[in-house]
């Protein structure tokens, strides 16, 4: 009795240090990605969405293509009015990964300025969906539910284009084998509010970086 109670306790340490969702090797992922893609660039926005985020991120799309780079090309293309270029590299890290909900922004932005609706609707389209599968994996008020996200990127898409609330303070917190972001935000009432964003796949992504030499975005 007393080996069983070991090993069930053992096993139960193994499951919690274990990432929300289990990943892929970067082949598997970049194969998924192309599937789910694929479904979404033909009109399809019934897919899964988080699966295709993670895919995404897993799956390494990007490649040698820098999104961070990428949004302040468009960013200062959009501030000096020019919204067809801004436009035009919105759309280029649309190609690179169709889940880049921020790329998505700029160019439903765009559009809307160019006064082109239709095309500006389809982009506010997938935003709502890239917002919903991260906002109904959880509610963000604590540990036990926090959002899952599957990068930085994804919790500022959520803070700015869902929640409207301005960034405050940031601190990373591991428990029970699990991480999380403990993100401080400004409401929109002006008052301190605060945010939980599991980051397993941060971590262990991460992780595999040291010693594989991935990509981290």
């Amino acid at each position: 009795m007393q080996t069983v109670r070991v090993f069930l306790f053992l096993f139960s340490m193994l499951f919690l240090a274990l990432p929300v969702h289990a990943l892929d090797d970067l082949k598997v992922a970049h194969a998924k990605y192309d599937e789910l893609a694929a479904k979404v660039n033909s009109g399809d926005l019934n897919v899964d969405w988080q699966a295709l985020r993670l895919a995404a991120r897993v799956g390494e799309v990007y490649g040698d293509y820098d999104p961070y780079d990428a949004a302040k090309r468009t960013q200062a293309s959009f501030e000096k009015g020019d919204f067809e270029g801004a436009l035009k590299i919105a759309q280029e890290t649309e190609r690179h990964n169709i889940a880049d909900g921020e790329a998505h922004v700029a160019a439903w932005s765009c559009l809307k300025n160019l006064g082109r609706q239709r095309e500006a609707d389809k982009e506010w389209s997938i935003v709502q969906a890239l917002l919903q599968s991260v906002l109904k994996s959880g509610d963000g008020k604590s540990m036990k539910t926090a959002w899952f996200a599957v990068g930085i990127r994804e919790e500022y898409l959520v803070m700015e284009a869902a929640l409207r609330v301005q960034f405050k303070q940031q601190r990373s917190v591991k428990q029970d084998g699990h991480y999380y972001d403990r993100v401080l935000v400004v409401d929109q009432s002006g008052k301190d509010a605060v945010l939980w964003f599991n980051t397993d796949t941060d971590i262990e992504l991460m992780n595999r970086a040291g010693t594989e030499g991935h990509h981290i975005y």
